[in-house]
């Protein structure tokens, strides 16, 4: 019993000092409830026994009423009735009161076990109760540290995925730069191999007379067509790498080399002219050199028939003269074929000279003719006529160039003036891009 006071204190939650407040007195619910439960508690066969003896009293009392009812011939079989009725109630009630007594005492014993069972469920949920609050909190710390790990190791994840996102970039990018400085690299040789070439027409242009120049003319004709598809393609490669390189000194080395490249072409069209009239000039200027041979023998055997003419052999002073006079004539007809070949130069001053010097070599005959037949005084007119001839021929060779080719020379060089400062401008710009690239060329160690 004590137990179970303890059990109906606790349902009740007794307070101290909650005078004035609202939970005075509070039940516990769910503790009032499992007392119910407890001590309520019926069999099937109380519930029998309780609803026959209901049963018994309705009878007994629609009994009565159909005792006043009936008639007196019925009066002694309903007497027999009700005694066997009473008896029952009576067996019954006895039975009931019995089983009562067994019932408390069986709830009693229930009551005891239930307190000291409810006491160790109380503990074990408690218990119970602390073990599931702390698997709570480390369950939910080892979901929160599992969620940190996941955010964690997606921000890890994330970065390095942006990481090799921009190291990849940044490997395409330079992978890619490197194959455009690549490509300006080939375009900058196939420029060099262009040079072979332009070197040979830039030393035509300089000197076009020169010994060497034939053979080089003979090379830049037989190779100029080639030289010009590698500076179209060289500048095709420039072009196409000076849009897309990023740094900014290489692509200003890209630009650099177009112009150098087209500075190139430039100079392969305005030298090409000065190659294909240079070679006219120059077969002038030889044309011109041969003619001048030919007066210069002829000089010559004039010296020689004024020797033989001093030592009074007339007959081989005249025949060497009219040798002389022979090869004055060749040279004639060499300087005016030149003057109709090369109109450009101006070959009048040579022609005149040798004119000249064919008129003093006709006064010569005459005069060795004269003095053959022994005419003296007209031998000596005509050797004054010579005399004088071959003075005006000296002030015309004197004014005449040391090297009679160079009339032709002067004559090139005047009339392709403009041909070759333009070709001087293109090599010059040229020359300033080459510069550039030579320094870019240099700092690279290339």
């Amino acid at each position: 019993m004590r137990r179970r006071d303890d059990k109906i204190a606790r349902a009740a939650h007794i307070k101290e000092r909650t005078h004035g407040t609202s939970n005075e007195i509070s039940f516990s619910v769910l503790d009032a409830a499992k007392y119910k439960e407890t001590t309520q508690r019926f069999s099937l066969r109380d519930l029998l026994a309780d609803r026959r003896d209901t049963n018994t009293q309705s009878v007994s009392r629609e009994t009565g009423e159909h005792v006043s009812r009936e008639t007196s011939n019925h009066r002694a079989l309903a007497g027999s009735h009700a005694a066997e009725s009473g008896a029952r109630r009576r067996r019954s009630g006895v039975w009931f009161k019995r089983k009562s007594a067994k019932q408390a005492t069986q709830r009693n014993k229930a009551t005891h076990a239930s307190g000291y069972s409810e006491e160790a469920s109380s503990q074990t949920l408690a218990g119970a109760k602390r073990m599931s609050i702390e698997q709570e909190i480390a369950r939910r710390k080892a979901r929160r540290r599992k969620g940190r790990i996941a955010a964690v190791s997606v921000v890890v994840a994330a970065s390095l995925v942006i990481v090799s996102v921009g190291v990849w970039a940044w490997h395409c990018q330079v992978t890619e730069q490197q194959g455009y400085e690549s490509e300006l690299m080939d375009a900058l040789r196939l420029v060099s191999e262009a040079d072979e070439t332009i070197l040979q027409i830039d030393a035509i242009v300089d000197d076009p007379f020169a010994t060497e120049s034939e053979g080089k003319r003979q090379n830049v004709l037989s190779s100029v067509e080639q030289t010009k598809q590698l500076l179209v393609d060289a500048d095709g490669s420039a072009r196409n790498v000076s849009e897309k390189l990023s740094d900014p000194s290489v692509r200003e080395v890209a630009n650099q080399t177009v112009i150098s490249i087209t500075a190139r072409q430039g100079m392969i069209t305005q030298g090409m002219q000065l190659v294909e009239t240079s070679e006219d000039a120059e077969e002038a200027a030889k044309e011109c050199d041969a003619a001048w041979q030919l007066v210069l023998d002829a000089d010559a055997q004039v010296r020689e028939a004024t020797k033989l003419a001093g030592r009074n052999e007339v007959d081989a002073s005249k025949e060497c003269t009219l040798e002389a006079k022979e090869t004055f004539s060749k040279s004639l007809d060499q300087l005016r074929a030149l003057q109709a070949d090369y109109p450009t130069a101006d070959a009048s001053p040579l022609i005149e000279y040798v004119e000249k010097r064919i008129e003093a070599m006709d006064l010569a005959v005459q005069s060795d003719e004269a003095l053959t037949v022994k005419n003296k005084d007209e031998a000596i007119a005509r050797n004054d006529a010579y005399n004088a001839a071959e003075e005006e021929a000296a002030t015309m060779a004197a004014a005449l160039p040391s090297d009679p080719k160079q009339l032709v020379k002067d004559a090139y060089f005047a009339t392709w003036a403009e041909v070759i400062r333009n070709y001087a401008g293109q090599r010059a710009a040229a020359g300033t891009s080459d510069a550039v690239i030579r320094d870019y060329l240099g700092a690279q160690g290339k």
